[in-house]
């Protein structure tokens, strides 16, 4: 519910939105949920390695930071793909999973030569990373099978699907 000039408009008024307008608004939120999926799954956002406070904001800040370099590894690493596969028939990218999983390794080493200089590190791990690349397949659409079964994990009741 939104409220607009004094008094109460629903989201659901055909009257005053159209489903244009959400699909819009949708299109627009899709990369920001797409960062949310990674964080979740990838970079586990959601564990902790303790129950204090100050332990969930230590680790929710270190992941944060961990996924910002690996995108920023990435980044770089993605210029070494597209002129390594300029002349194949698909786009490439580089694997994000697997380069946050390198990075993993290489955070530490990172912080601990920051003194010494951490340059050629950072040119051998985007160098990995980007040795780690799939083909990007435009166009490519399946129609979803849902069977919703109520499943019950022991916590609470979620859809699934099969």
């Amino acid at each position: 519910m939104i409220y607009d000039r004094g008094y109460n408009a629903f989201l659901m008024d055909t009257m005053l939105y159209n489903a244009n307008q959400f699909k819009a608004l949708y299109h627009l939120r899709w990369c920001v949920e797409e960062n949310y999926k990674r964080l979740k799954q990838w970079v586990e956002i959601e564990n902790f390695s303790g129950k204090s406070a100050l332990s969930v904001r230590q680790d929710f800040h270190a992941k944060i930071v961990s996924a910002n370099l690996t995108a920023l590894m990435a980044l770089a690493a993605q210029k070494q793909v597209q002129s390594r596969t300029k002349m194949h028939h698909y786009v490439y990218r580089v694997n994000f999973a697997q380069a946050l999983s390198k990075m993993k390794h290489t955070l530490i080493a990172l912080i601990q030569q920051a003194a010494v200089g951490v340059k050629a590190l950072i040119e051998q791990t985007t160098h990995y990373i980007a040795m780690t690349f799939e083909a990007v397949r435009g166009g490519r659409h399946y129609a979803r099978k849902f069977s919703h079964k109520l499943k019950n994990n022991g916590h609470c009741n979620q859809w699934v699907t099969a």
